[in-house]
């Protein structure tokens, strides 16, 4: 008896394994950024977009201004967020009003223009955006 219960725990261990190494993110790898690479406004010169609703868009947000203040604070689009910087990784994340939680990684800035893939949380809501942004230093 003790050695199937053995063979059970040895089963259930590789489930348990092959179940989290099958839970990996298709997002991209960031570029190694400063903080005061990003700080400052920013206009959006491309985008695109879907949504766990399979709603999508292109370009809807051209002309829209992010502007990165150096006291961790940050306005897009008529919102208000708080911001963090991992600078290794190249990954920003804007937290905003009722858990709303924005992870844009930055993949390449070059000659004053950024390059970002980003993912929306909406919190409680359930509901999750993600794409791609071009956005240009102002």
């Amino acid at each position: 008896m003790k050695k199937l219960k053995n063979v059970w725990l040895f089963l259930s261990f590789i489930l348990m394994v092959a179940g989290m190494a099958s839970c990996s993110t298709d997002d991209p790898t960031g570029v190694e950024v400063s903080r005061n690479d990003i700080i400052g406004t920013w206009k959006v010169t491309a985008n695109s977009w879907s949504d766990s609703e399979e709603d999508s868009g292109t370009n809807d947000h051209v002309g829209k201004t992010l502007s990165l203040q150096s006291n961790g604070t940050a306005v897009f689009m008529g919102g208000q967020y708080s911001w963090t910087l991992n600078e290794k990784e190249g990954i920003l994340t804007l937290s905003g009003p009722d858990k709303l939680k924005i992870t844009v990684t930055i993949l390449s800035l070059v000659n004053d223009e950024i390059q970002a893939f980003y993912r929306s949380d909406f919190g409680n809501q359930m509901h999750e955006e993600k794409g791609n942004y071009t956005f240009k230093r102002v």
